[in-house]
Formats: structure tokens, C-alpha cells, sequence
């Protein structure tokens, strides 16, 4: 496979922004898909399944292309021992309840890349964990950091590119770049599994 088109199946500006800081520009089309999780479905398979179904929706009117789809999910376990999953929040009060929940607390955050060749029947589903230390924060904390950024389409409410960073004691991690939703070594080491190196694709760019 030489040079193929490459698509990302996203609306998200955030993924496109990371391909474009190491100089890779696609174009991002928004896959018209359900989100809602299966019920009893493991938080990694749901960001796999999410991440595949996205790239297949794209691929099919665009089977020529190299599609790559993502999906992220942030998992947070409660004192009761009660594993939550935390999807984007939408509203400053459920941002609230993310962040108060994950004050102190270690959050698992998934992040699936799958990639979608039609034309040649080839595609493959891998995901990157992140595991993130979040500092003790109080309510008033909260509240100021959410209404400044109002990352309430971010899975987990706080956005790691931004003052997000600030609220967590350690990030663990092979690339920074998963925590914000596009990991680029694993798409990296996914396209050379087909023959795709993405260095001398951004090269050319």
C-alpha cells in the first residue's frame, strides 16, 4: 500500500490539531454513529467497538481511503469500590460531578484507534491506556476551572492540552499525546503494520 488516502473519521478538532502539530493535515469527517454502550460491555471494548464502527461508517463512502477512527473512554473507581464510566459531560453540573469524582482519585483512561481499509478488506483495532493522578480539588476549584474552559465535550470534563493539566498530580503514560485522544505513536506503529510510515508522510506535507 503506497501513499493512500488518509481520512480521519472525527469531527473532533482536538484529533485533527494533534495530526496537524506533527505536520500531517487530513480531513476529518464526522461518522454518524450510536455511542450508547452495550450494557455489561467493558469499558476497552466499548472504546474498540466505538472506535471500529466510526471508521467503517466513513469507509463505506470512501473505500479507497485509509480511514482511522478513535474513541476514548475514562473509567474511575468510586470509595464504595464502584466502577464508573465517564462519557463527555455536556453540562457545567455533570462536568461537576466528573471532577468531583475523580478528585483524588486514579482515572483509567482508554483510548482506541482503529483503522479501516474497505477497498483491500484489511483493517485492525488496537487501544493505549493513560493512567491519571488527579490532585484533591475542592468544589470551588472545580466550578472556576470548568466555567474558564468548559471542556464539557471532553470525556473525563478538563482538557489536558489546556489548564486541565493543573489538576492532576501525575500522568502515566508512553504518549502524552493519547491522553488528549489521538495516540500518534500507536497510529504510528498501527500504518507501518501496512506498509504506511507516517514520518515520511509528514515529511512530504
Amino acid at each position: 500500500m503506497t501513499s493512500p488516502r488518509i481520512i480521519l473519521a472525527s469531527s473532533s478538532a482536538y484529533r485533527r490539531a494533534q495530526l496537524a502539530n506533527i505536520g500531517f493535515q487530513v480531513p476529518g469527517i464526522s461518522p454518524n454513529i450510536d455511542e450508547t454502550p452495550v450494557p455489561g460491555e467493558a469499558p476497552d471494548s466499548l472504546a474498540c467497538r466505538l472506535a471500529t464502527e466510526k471508521a467503517r461508517a466513513v469507509a463505506a463512502d470512501y473505500p479507497d481511503a485509509v480511514i482511522i477512527g478513535g474513541d476514548q473512554v475514562a473509567t474511575v473507581t468510586d470509595k464504595q469500590g464502584q466502577c464508573h464510566i465517564l462519557g463527555k459531560p455536556g453540562t457545567l453540573d455533570k462536568a461537576i460531578e466528573q471532577l468531583q469524582l475523580c478528585s483524588g482519585n486514579k482515572v483509567r483512561f482508554i483510548t482506541a484507534l482503529s483503522l479501516v481499509h474497505q477497498a483491500h478488506q484489511r483493517e485492525q483495532t488496537q487501544y493505549e491506556d493513560v493512567y491519571v493522578t488527579f490532585s484533591a480539588l475542592s468544589d470551588s476549584v472545580i466550578e472556576r476551572y470548568l466555567l474558564k474552559e468548559q471542556p464539557y465535550d471532553c470525556a473525563g470534563s478538563f482538557k489536558a492540552e489546556g489548564a486541565g493539566v493543573l489538576l492532576f498530580d501525575r500522568i502515566d503514560s508512553r504518549d502524552p499525546n493519547t491522553l488528549i485522544g489521538l495516540p500518534v505513536m500507536l497510529l504510528r506503529d498501527m500504518l507501518a503494520n501496512w506498509q504506511i510510515n507516517l514520518l515520511d508522510l509528514t515529511l512530504r506535507h
